[in-house]
């Protein structure tokens, strides 16, 4: 059992539903702090200066490791995580000692959020969001970023969808600031959960928004649909200090008796209670701001293996590179994604690998999903 099923009960005409998961990474907060020229960013390197600033605990092991990889020219010097899962690799500490450096910094960066994420910059967020619907433009005409991609005409969702159709988005933030809350939140004025006096419908899908040839319709065709979102923070949220998880990945189920278990973000979590059953019920997942590292890997590997058992399931991987600088391939990417999924991707089967779109894109390429660029509104 997986995501609720929903019947004309709650939608008159409905004639099918398309679940579609969103897992949104820190990229997406970077991007909103640069477009609004905020000083500082949620990056683990920004932490790191604020904890100097600070004049936090020099002894504190999680620093001092983020210190000693910095000496070492190291290029993840300043990832927490990657902190983390070193000390406990090298198993000079016991892993409550660990744990006792992470919540001294679990409770300074709660403090960080608080600054960096302000309330101010969450109301630009969601009014900018509001008067250029920025929202619905992004649940509606996402298509339009993989028909500019090299693999569109493989791109089999559009196909699939119609008329009266229920567009049914679970946005997983793996951030833990509110910022994609107020961008995805669909308001009074670009929403109406009931816009008509008798029909229901309340939203329009795109299918071919670029006007492919090969695409499904024109530019013009809609779909008149129903649409629901809803959005989930496993990691933790900015407004609770406490729930902020930083940790390691952890594969298979941990118990008692695994003295590591409070560093084990999936443990904590619960994903395997909470939500190993969505994923293997979702027809198509949207990746955007992830940097596909190890320490997410419960959810790589169980994204990959619920493609790998439906083989209607797609893929659309949004991945951010510098304007000017090496940019990487497509298939590079898709071997990423595989390779943090622990996957051999010789073994991998063609016909899953043509189900993962690539958007390769930089701050000057439009896109739609997520936009928050005000220039090309």
């Amino acid at each position: 059992m997986g995501y609720r099923v929903y019947t004309k009960s709650e939608f008159a005409d409905l004639r099918q539903q398309h679940n579609i998961m969103a897992l949104v990474g820190n990229g997406f907060d970077i991007q909103v702090m640069r477009e609004y020229k905020q000083p500082w960013d949620t990056r683990y390197e920004t932490f790191y200066h604020y904890l100097k600033f600070r004049q936090f605990d020099v002894g504190n092991h999680l620093l001092a490791e983020m210190e000693d990889l910095r000496r070492q020219g190291k290029d993840d010097w300043s990832d927490l995580e990657a902190a983390i899962e070193k000390l406990l690799g090298r198993g000079s500490l016991h892993p409550d000692d660990v744990y006792s450096s992470l919540r001294d910094v679990q409770r300074e960066f709660s403090s960080f959020l608080n600054q960096v994420a302000s309330s101010n910059l969450l109301d630009q967020l969601g009014n900018d969001a509001m008067e250029f619907s920025w929202s619905v433009n992004a649940l509606s005409r996402f298509v339009e970023d993989v028909d500019r991609n090299s693999t569109h005409s493989s791109f089999k969702f559009p196909s699939r969808t119609g008329h009266y159709d229920l567009y049914n988005f679970l946005f997983i933030n793996f951030n833990y600031t509110p910022l994609l809350d107020g961008y995805v939140y669909l308001d009074q004025e670009q929403f109406d959960p009931h816009p008509f006096k008798y029909a229901d419908r309340n939203f329009q899908f795109y299918p071919n928004p670029a006007n492919k040839l090969s695409g499904w319709g024109n530019a013009e065709t809609k779909w008149s649909s129903y649409v629901l979102t809803d959005i989930v923070h496993p990691h933790g949220y900015q407004g609770i200090p406490r729930s902020l998880l930083f940790g390691i990945d952890a594969e298979g189920r941990s118990n008692g008796a695994n003295p590591k278990k409070k560093l084990q973000k999936p443990f904590w979590a619960q994903s395997d209670t909470r939500y190993a059953h969505l994923i293997h019920d979702t027809d198509l997942f949207i990746l955007f701001g992830c940097s596909l590292g190890e320490t997410d890997g419960w959810w790589w590997r169980n994204i990959f293996t619920a493609m790998s058992n439906n083989n209607n399931s797609e893929m659309i991987i949004y991945w951010w590179s510098r304007a000017n600088g090496v940019q990487p391939s497509e298939d590079e990417i898709r071997e990423k994604f595989l390779k943090v999924a622990k996957t051999n991707t010789h073994s991998t089967s063609h016909g899953l690998m043509n189900r993962i779109h690539v958007v390769i894109y930089d701050d000057s390429v439009e896109r739609i999903w997520l936009n928050t660029s005000r220039s090309r509104t």
